[in-house]
């Protein structure tokens, strides 16, 4: 029996707990267990230090999974996605250079800004850009 049908069965009906195996219920328990942990980690700890039999520990999971009406949302782990390499902002040298005399700051504390308020930074940075124009040049 695959874990996602295990956990179904944990938490539906008593007919279709009663027909699984002893080995059905040993052979997830350790993953029932881990799963539960996130919501009953004391009962969880208690289960892997008192070294419970597997199918005993399961028969216990069971009897707190009769209290939910489906699987809980805290069984399914959501996993975020790594968010894209943020584009690195790299202004005009001499706009930054200028950023960084007006404001009396070096360049930690210029990231450390960047990292903290990057729109501030962002827009400071190039509305000084725009006002310097090309004379420079």
């Amino acid at each position: 029996m695959k874990l996602f049908d295990y956990l179904k069965v944990v938490f539906g009906r008593d007919e279709d707990w009663d027909s699984l195996t002893g080995y059905d219920k040993s052979k997830n328990s350790f993953m029932l267990n881990r799963m539960m942990s996130a919501r009953f980690p004391m009962q969880s700890s208690l289960f892997n230090s008192l070294r419970t039999d597997p199918v005993g520990a399961a028969e216990s999971w069971r009897m707190v999974g009769s209290k939910f009406s489906r699987v809980p949302a805290f069984i399914y782990t959501k996993v975020s996605k790594k968010k894209e390499a943020l584009k690195q902002y790299s202004p005009d040298p001499r706009a930054l250079a200028e950023y960084l005399k007006i404001n009396q700051i070096g360049m930690r504390e210029y990231r450390e800004a960047l990292q903290y308020n990057p729109a501030a930074v962002k827009t400071a940075i190039d509305t000084l850009q725009k006002q310097m124009g090309n004379e420079y040049e």
